[in-house]
């Protein structure tokens, strides 16, 4: 999770398309097959995939709550980083104690983001939540709760992603946005285009379709 952050940082740091390009391709190429599916996921803003019914039901009220919790910072402190930041992820990483924190990989933030969704009623969700920020450094926590609200804010679009699987596993942009297209997420793609079968991919039954936009006849 360590590096994904990292990666997460770089492409906030620049504002040009190419380069936040290159840097989700080269951080693919430096995972596992499984790893990187996963972190193609995570990088399009979601905990999950896109077509998946999973959801993790956890609001920026119980986030705030445990953040400020964790942090044993008063509601001011809270208050202020969140006016001066406009995002909870980064409040995280400004205000929650400093500590290496446990190595945990990116399969084990899947995880944990599934026990979460499973998890039945609030107070549930949060000790799952909670136990995830105490175990990590700021830095991870601020990219874990950006996840979880649902937007990275690194200007990072699904469709650079795509451009990224392409450059990082030798296909065509075209290849890959079918690829995606037809399998529904992200994650398929990446994997098909890492055993260099994108042309295999197919439509599925009960699998909802990425409808791209059409050309005015």
């Amino acid at each position: 999770m360590k590096r994904l952050a990292l990666a997460c940082e770089q492409i906030a740091a620049t504002t040009k398309k190419l380069q936040k390009t290159t840097i989700v391709a080269d951080y693919l190429k430096s995972c596992q097959p499984e790893e990187a599916s996963a972190s193609a996921v995570f990088l399009s803003g979601r905990p999950f995939p896109i077509w998946e019914e999973t959801t993790l039901q956890v609001g920026g009220t119980l986030l705030w709550k445990l953040v400020a919790e964790i942090s044993g910072r008063p509601e001011r402190d809270l208050t202020d980083a969140y006016r001066r930041l406009g995002d909870l992820g980064a409040v995280s990483a400004e205000l929650l104690p400093a500590r290496d924190g446990s190595e945990l990989s990116i399969m084990d933030v899947q995880s944990r983001f599934r026990q979460v969704a499973s998890a039945r009623g609030p107070a549930a969700k949060g000790a799952y939540v909670s136990d995830l920020l105490t175990q990590v450094s700021p830095l991870k926590a601020k990219y874990i709760i950006k996840i979880m609200t649902g937007d990275l804010r690194i200007g990072l679009k699904e469709s650079l992603v795509e451009e990224a699987t392409a450059k990082a596993y030798g296909s065509t942009l075209s290849q890959v946005q079918r690829a995606n297209m037809l399998l529904g997420y992200s994650r398929e793609t990446v994997r098909f285009a890492i055993e260099g079968r994108l042309a295999e991919a197919r439509m599925r039954l009960f699998h909802p379709l990425g409808f791209m936009l059409a050309s005015p006849a």
